[in-house]
């Protein structure tokens, strides 16, 4: 997995993100995995972590939560 790639921008640490809403704590996520170009070799590691946060979505759309 190539490590190289520096993102524009560094992700809030844990402390911060503790007090974002629960739609923002699912929207960041997505955007990152989408936006950040990977080897073809690390889709695999991440694919892992999209059912989840679509599932999370979802959830948080249903209960009206999400804009």
């Amino acid at each position: 997995m190539d490590l190289s790639y520096q993102a524009p921008y560094r992700l809030a640490p844990g402390s911060q993100t503790a007090s974002y809403l629960p739609w923002l704590k699912v929207s960041v996520p997505l955007r990152y995995l989408r936006t950040l170009p990977r080897a073809p070799e690390a889709w695999r590691e991440v694919r892992q972590h999209i059912p989840s946060l679509l599932a999370e979505q979802t959830r948080l759309r249903k209960a009206g939560r999400f804009n």
